[in-house]
Protein backbone atom coordinates (compact mmCIF):
# COMPACT_ATOMS: atom_id res chain seq x y z
CA UNK A 1 0.00 0.00 0.00
CA UNK A 2 1.45 3.33 -0.28
CA UNK A 3 2.30 5.87 1.70
CA UNK A 4 -0.15 8.09 3.20
CA UNK A 5 0.84 11.44 4.55
CA UNK A 6 -0.04 13.42 7.16
CA UNK A 7 -0.25 17.35 6.71
CA UNK A 8 2.53 17.94 8.78
CA UNK A 9 4.56 15.52 6.42
CA UNK A 10 3.04 17.40 3.19
CA UNK A 11 3.78 20.64 4.78
CA UNK A 12 7.32 19.98 5.26
CA UNK A 13 7.30 18.62 1.70
CA UNK A 14 5.97 21.65 -0.21
CA UNK A 15 8.01 24.12 2.48
CA UNK A 16 4.54 25.49 3.79
CA UNK A 17 3.14 25.46 7.22
CA UNK A 18 0.59 22.52 7.92
CA UNK A 19 -2.23 25.41 8.71
CA UNK A 20 -1.40 26.44 4.83
CA UNK A 21 -2.73 22.81 4.50
CA UNK A 22 -5.65 22.93 5.87
CA UNK A 23 -6.26 26.31 4.51
CA UNK A 24 -5.83 25.13 1.17
CA UNK A 25 -8.68 22.45 1.97
CA UNK A 26 -11.21 25.14 3.78
CA UNK A 27 -10.68 27.79 0.61
CA UNK A 28 -11.84 24.35 -1.28
CA UNK A 29 -7.99 24.45 -3.41
CA UNK A 30 -8.20 21.14 -5.43
CA UNK A 31 -5.73 19.39 -3.22
CA UNK A 32 -6.01 15.48 -3.52
CA UNK A 33 -7.25 14.15 -0.20
CA UNK A 34 -8.75 11.64 1.51
CA UNK A 35 -10.45 11.71 4.94
CA UNK A 36 -10.58 8.19 7.46
CA UNK A 37 -12.44 8.83 10.10
CA UNK A 38 -11.67 12.47 10.59
CA UNK A 39 -8.26 12.37 9.61
CA UNK A 40 -7.35 13.86 6.60
CA UNK A 41 -4.71 12.24 4.61
CA UNK A 42 -2.46 12.65 1.47
CA UNK A 43 -1.32 9.89 -1.22
CA UNK A 44 2.33 10.32 -1.77
CA UNK A 45 1.39 9.77 -6.17
CA UNK A 46 -1.38 11.90 -5.58
CA UNK A 47 -0.18 14.83 -4.45
CA UNK A 48 2.46 14.61 -7.13
CA UNK A 49 0.41 14.41 -9.86
CA UNK A 50 -1.49 17.23 -8.54
CA UNK A 51 1.71 19.24 -7.94
CA UNK A 52 2.92 18.39 -11.83
CA UNK A 53 -0.38 19.18 -13.21
CA UNK A 54 -0.48 22.64 -11.51
CA UNK A 55 2.98 23.40 -12.90
CA UNK A 56 2.13 22.38 -16.41
CA UNK A 57 -0.74 24.58 -16.03
CA UNK A 58 1.18 27.62 -14.88
CA UNK A 59 3.80 27.06 -17.98
CA UNK A 60 0.52 27.35 -20.38
CA UNK A 61 -0.85 30.48 -18.75
CA UNK A 62 2.59 31.95 -18.72
CA UNK A 63 3.95 30.86 -22.26
CA UNK A 64 0.56 31.19 -24.34
CA UNK A 65 0.57 27.59 -24.94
Amino acid sequence: MEKLLTARELAEILGVRPGTIFSWLSRGVDVPHVKISGTVRFREKGIQDWFLKNELERKKRNFGL
